[in-house]
């Protein structure tokens, strides 16, 4: 993949908005292209990460495990991401182990920055760290928000408030 595909896809992304042309190609320099066959497992759930990754082309399932009445374990996909999108973003603010399993489920082709080439050009550009900190804080505000809706109305539904639950 050209230099010049990879700053036209990381100007795409949401987590890069506001840097300018030199500025994503400073990060365009840190990146690889990784590719993944379908059903290939990117990362499991509670591996140590140190990469984030952004789809370049494909999609990519998001599952955690969850635990059935009968007490057996399964996954369960609880997200789809698709080209444009991001996942493993949370390398970049600490060591934390993966939340999922991140499984490519066509061929798919990601971005790969690594957290230490990262945290390296936050150190030789501010600005670069400032704005992509600040696209992050968004996102995960957007996140933490969304699953405390989810989170409402699953425990309204177990208290019978909405109906179909006793």
């Amino acid at each position: 993949m050209t230099n010049t595909r990879v700053i036209e896809h990381l100007r795409r992304a949401e987590i890069f908005g506001g840097l300018d042309d030199q500025e994503l190609i400073q990060i365009a320099g840190v990146c690889k292209a990784v590719k993944a066959h379908t059903d290939t497992t990117i990362f499991h759930e509670g591996d140590e990460g140190h990469e984030f990754y952004i789809i370049h082309e494909g999609s990519v399932r998001v599952q955690i495990t969850t635990r059935r009445a009968d007490g057996s374990v399964s996954p369960s996909t609880i997200n789809m991401l698709y080209a444009g999108q991001c996942f493993g973003e949370l390398v970049l603010l600490n060591n934390a182990h993966r939340s999922a399993t991140i499984t490519a489920s066509e061929p798919t082709t990601l971005i790969v920055l690594g957290d230490q080439d990262f945290s390296r050009l936050c150190e030789s550009s501010p600005r670069i760290g400032y704005l992509v900190m600040r696209n992050l804080a968004q996102d995960l505000a957007f996140k933490l928000r969304s699953s405390n809706l989810l989170l409402r109305g699953n425990i309204r539904w177990q208290r019978g408030e909405l109906g179909g639950h006793a």
